[in-house]
C-alpha cells in the first residue's frame, strides 16, 4: 500500500472534514425567514395599533356625551332598549391623534345604532299579556344583560391602559401594550369563552330564573346561552383584529408611524435570529453588531 492511499475510515474523516470547512449560507431560507419575519413584525403591528386605539378611545369623547369606546362597546341600557321612536341608525404620540370613526361602515354591521334584534322584543308593561311575550322580554333582557356585562368589565380592563397623563400610568406605555398586552389579549382567548360562557348563563338567571330553569328540561336554554356565548366570542376577536382598522384605518396607520421605531428594532432582532439559523457565523456576528450598532444609535 503506498503513502497515498487511504484507509476507509481516513477516508471518512477526510470527507467529513471537507463537508465542515465547505460551511455554506442557506440565502433562500434566510430570505424566506425574512418574509415570514416581516409578516410576523406587520401582524404584531396591526393588532397592537388596534388595541392602543381601544384604549385610547377611553378619553375621546364622541357626538358631545359618551366616550368612543362606550359608542363601540356600549354599557348602557338605553342603547339596547331605547324609547319608543329614538331607534336610529410608550409614547404619548397616539394618544395626541384623535380618531375619525367611519360610522357608516360600522352601521351598516350594526355598531353604533341603538335598539335592533332581539332588543325589539322587548316591551314594557306585559306582566300580564302572556307568557309568549313574557318569554320575549327574558330573552331580550338577558341577552342585553350578558353584553352590558361583558362589555362594562372590557371597558374597565382597557381603562387600565388608557393614556391619563402623560408618563403617570406606566401601563399606557405604547411598546408594552404592542409587544405584551395585544398578543396577550389573544393568547387569554380560550380561557374567556369559559368566562363568557359562564356569564350567559348569569344573565339569563338574572333575568328570569323561572324561563332558565324551564329552558335547562326543555332545551332552549341550552341553544341560547351556547349561541349568544359562541357570538360575544367571535366579535371579541374581531373587535382585537380588525375593528379598529375597519373603523379608523387612518388613525391605525398613524399609530403604527407613532411606533416604528420600536417594530424596527423588532424587526432587525428577528433578522439577526434568522441569520443565526441560516447563515455562517461570520455573517450572523458581523449583522448582530450591526444591529447593535444600529439599536445604539437610535437612542441618541
Amino acid at each position: 500500500m503506498s503513502k497515498t492511499d487511504l484507509s476507509p475510515i481516513e477516508e471518512k474523516k477526510k470527507n467529513l472534514d471537507n463537508s465542515t470547512n465547505k460551511e455554506t449560507n442557506k440565502w433562500l431560507q434566510f430570505g424566506i425567514s425574512i418574509i415570514m419575519n416581516l409578516l410576523i413584525v406587520s401582524f404584531i403591528g396591526i393588532i397592537g395599533a388596534n388595541f392602543i386605539y381601544m384604549t385610547t378611545a377611553t378619553n375621546k369623547i364622541y357626538d358631545g356625551e359618551v366616550t368612543l369606546l362606550e359608542k363601540l362597546l356600549p354599557t348602557e341600557e338605553s342603547h339596547y332598549f331605547p324609547p319608543t321612536g329614538a331607534m336610529r341608525g410608550g409614547s404619548s404620540c397616539s394618544s395626541t391623534v384623535d380618531p375619525s370613526p367611519n360610522w357608516t361602515n360600522l352601521n351598516n354591521i350594526g355598531i353604533g345604532k341603538n335598539g335592533g334584534w332581539p332588543y325589539s322584543m322587548y316591551k314594557e308593561g306585559t306582566l300580564f299579556n302572556g307568557i309568549t311575550q313574557n318569554f320575549k322580554n327574558w330573552f331580550a333582557e338577558s341577552v342585553a344583560d350578558s353584553y352590558m356585562t361583558n362589555r362594562g368589565l372590557l371597558q374597565k380592563w382597557l381603562a387600565l391602559f388608557a393614556p391619563v397623563e402623560v408618563d403617570k400610568n406606566i401601563f399606557s406605555n405604547e411598546t408594552f401594550q404592542i409587544f405584551i398586552m395585544a398578543p396577550l389579549m389573544l393568547l387569554i382567548f380560550p380561557l374567556l369563552i369559559f368566562f363568557i360562557y359562564f356569564s350567559t348563563w348569569f344573565s339569563a338567571f338574572k333575568s328570569g330564573w323561572v324561563f332558565t330553569l324551564f329552558g335547562m328540561f326543555f332545551i332552549y336554554s341550552w341553544v341560547t346561552t351556547s349561541t349568544v356565548s359562541f357570538i360575544q366570542c367571535m366579535q371579541y376577536l374581531l373587535t382585537f383584529l380588525c375593528l379598529p382598522i375597519f373603523v379608523d384605518y387612518k388613525r391605525i396607520k398613524k399609530i403604527i408611524n407613532c411606533n416604528i421605531k420600536s417594530l424596527s428594532l423588532f424587526f432587525g432582532l428577528l433578522i439577526c435570529g434568522s441569520a443565526v439559523s441560516y447563515l455562517d457565523n461570520t455573517v450572523a456576528i458581523t449583522m448582530f453588531v450591526v444591529y447593535l450598532i444600529m439599536v445604539i444609535k437610535s437612542f441618541w
